[in-house]
């Protein structure tokens, strides 16, 4: 029998002095699209959806370890009714809905995590399937959502280590990823579909074979064959809202390139020389662990729209990892 816990605020990090206070939750009205298109595939049309602003529950928040008490933490009023009419008047049709591309839709907070679920399941019994990306610990109550939405869900996991001095620094507000890989077992056993990404990497803290075997290893224990990689992309003028740390730790992104994301404005990628040469290297660690490793799409677009040779041996194509996805 599998035993899930309840849901308790323990699975969260015990918040240092030195790290910033979780900033209040606001409503706001937004006369903007929520919806937005990702990609298309032979047989499915995926978007994406704006949901929350300034989520300091993920890695790609602009300001990382800033003052996040000071922003604009928010929800958007009455979503479900807002997605309706947008979905009604949309010239086209999504089959799939991701959810959780730009914020952490299973947060701590009773608000995000109620909307991500009550989302989730009107837009599921419109027909839609849902893929929901997130970083929490997954508790009875969300395993009961899972389990409600059955085939119409899909889970994308993201890991970057199993160090918690790395982690807490990246992703301060989220579960250890130990806690978090520990469930990989439990969804397996409940059947509920979900894929491993190793997300979101940053050279020179994470990307090294120090950091990255022990994931690995771990992940192979735990029967994962497959995952995606991807290096963390940041919004334009990000370093100006971090301390001269940080800036260093993000320097070669100075370098890079600008490209824009559906969803997301534009952003800046890592130099495509130097993430071509890093994923091919990853690629190489996850076969002495019997993983194959594709680079995500999403998150390299400037990989994955070409088809010159030497892109070809390490990018994923979207078409491939995403009806791989869907039929598992």
């Amino acid at each position: 029998m599998v035993q899930v816990k309840k849901y308790s605020s323990s699975n969260l990090y015990e918040l240092r002095s030195d790290l910033p206070k979780l900033p209040e939750i606001r409503i706001h009205d937004n006369s903007e699209r929520s919806l937005y298109h990702l990609f298309d595939t032979s047989k499915e049309s995926i978007f994406g959806i704006n949901l929350a602003k300034n989520c300091p529950f993920q890695p790609s928040h602009p300001g990382l370890n800033t003052n996040f008490q000071m922003l604009d933490y928010s929800l958007p009023r009455d979503a479900e009714q807002k997605t309706g009419w947008e979905i009604e008047f949309s010239k086209t049709l999504p089959d799939a809905i991701l959810i959780g591309q730009n914020y952490e839709p299973f947060s701590s907070f009773e608000k995000t995590r109620t909307l991500a679920i009550r989302l989730g399941k009107f837009l599921a019994n419109q027909g839609f399937k849902i893929w929901y990306q997130t970083r929490a610990t997954l508790d009875l109550e969300l395993f009961e959502t899972l389990l409600y939405l059955e085939e119409d869900v899909q889970l994308l996991l993201p890991f970057h280590t199993l160090n918690d001095r790395i982690a807490k620094l990246i992703e301060p507000f989220c579960p250890a990823p130990n806690t978090r890989l520990k469930q990989v077992e439990t969804l397996k056993n409940l059947g509920i579909p979900y894929e491993i990404c190793l997300d979101s990497l940053i050279p020179g803290l994470n990307d090294s074979k120090a950091n990255l075997f022990p994931l690995l290893e771990s992940l192979a224990e735990k029967g994962i064959k497959r995952a995606t990689v991807s290096f963390m992309h940041l919004p334009t003028g990000f370093r100006s809202n971090l301390n001269k740390q940080k800036q260093q730790m993000f320097s070669m992104w100075s370098a890079g390139i600008e490209f824009e994301f559906a969803g997301l404005g534009i952003r800046k990628l890592l130099n495509a020389t130097y993430r071509k040469a890093k994923y091919a290297e990853i690629m190489a660690w996850g076969k002495e662990f019997g993983i194959k490793i594709v680079v995500d799409g999403i998150a390299n677009p400037d990989l994955a729209r070409k088809s010159l040779p030497d892109t070809q041996s390490i990018t994923s194509n979207l078409k491939e990892r995403y009806l791989a996805l869907s039929t598992k």
